[in-house]
């Protein structure tokens, strides 16, 4: 359903059921990156997507696939930082009956998968230095060996890897191969990042508030132009992603509290955006409730967490590091405050 937001200083068309992989906006950096890519679809070049946490690298691989000679073929996705690193290499190339402790049969890997098509190793960075040799071959020689097979089987997949880590500097530290990184960066394209995007965020905004609107069942959602302004002034160091997380959770709140049949205007004070709302926050009325104190810290740790992102462009290591926590605790950390 196509409706008109009455609620922003600029009334827009925005959609709720775009399809899951749209990309959306008309900044000239976006543009010029598409007719990029519409280009490098029609080769069979690895393809390294880089960018930040966030910025939909997922979404730019599904549209090379789409645009691609291969694109009636599978399209596997695999993420390597999930992967066990005991698995990791039964879980890419497969393995037979016996290989090791509990392979009761042959099993196919996610390069069997896409054969004919595109697989797609998101976090690439991530994946084991032993399976990074293989995959190396693979990339060499066209073939697959399942773990514990004699025989190598060929294989016709197109590679496209992504990542948000500076890969240069993991082959530096001794954590990423250097001839593998190179096969990989035959073509690196740069996504840009929210903030690089001009007024992109508030198209996506826009998008976000109709899809939480027809989510929620309510009769009318709109951003207020200071909450447009906030928007637009705010880094956005988790990018898309995190568009998408304030919105939902603005709406969510503005729900419980105006119910579904009110006219409903998102403030800034709903984004929950810290610094970047800080002029805009309604006075505190006398008698009303103080914010209780788990909820208050909660508040302060996100704010923290996002600035320390800003001020490391997005990267989560050098966050960790800024804040004195170990990465992993850092991420649990991001999700329990609904920031991943």
């Amino acid at each position: 359903m196509t409706t008109l937001c009455q609620g922003s200083a600029n009334p827009i068309r925005v959609e709720a059921t775009l399809p899951a992989d749209e990309i959306l906006g008309h900044s000239r950096v976006l543009r010029q990156l598409l007719d990029e890519l519409a280009v490098l679809a029609q080769t069979e070049l690895p393809v390294l997507l880089l960018g930040e946490t966030g910025v939909g690298k997922e979404l730019f691989a599904r549209r090379l696939h789409r645009q691609s000679r291969r694109s009636r073929r599978p399209l596997v996705q695999v993420n390597c930082a999930a992967l066990p690193e005991a698995l990791a290499e039964s879980e890419l190339f497969g393995h037979v009956k016996g290989a090791f402790s509990g392979a009761s049969h042959d099993r196919a890997g996610r390069f069997d998968a896409a054969n004919g098509g595109t697989l797609f190793l998101d976090e690439v960075g991530e994946l084991p230095l032993s399976v990074q040799a293989k995959l190396l071959r693979t990339l060499q020689n066209g073939e697959i060996q399942r773990l514990g097979a004699d025989r190598p089987l060929h294989v016709d997949v197109r590679i496209v890897a992504a990542t948000n880590r500076d890969l240069a500097e993991r082959v530096r530290d001794g954590l990423f191969r250097a001839d593998l990184y190179h096969r990989l960066s035959v073509y690196p394209v740069a996504i840009p990042a929210l903030r690089e995007r001009g007024d992109d965020v508030l198209v996506l905004a826009e998008h976000f508030v109709e899809r939480s609107r027809a989510a929620l069942g309510m009769r009318e959602l709109c951003l207020s132009p200071t909450a447009r302004q906030a928007l637009q002034s705010y880094a956005w160091p988790g990018n898309v992603r995190e568009l998408e997380h304030v919105i939902s959770r603005a709406a969510l709140k503005l729900l419980c509290r105006a119910g579904r049949r009110a006219p409903t205007s998102l403030e800034p004070q709903w984004l929950g955006l810290g610094d970047s709302t800080a002029t805009t926050q309604p006075a505190p009325v006398p008698g009303e409730s103080f914010q209780p104190l788990a909820a208050a810290v909660d508040d302060c740790q996100r704010d923290k967490i996002r600035q320390a992102l800003a001020h490391c462009s997005g990267n989560w290591a050098g966050a960790a590091r800024v804040l004195g926590l170990d990465s992993s605790n850092l991420h649990k950390l991001a999700r329990r405050l609904g920031l991943k």
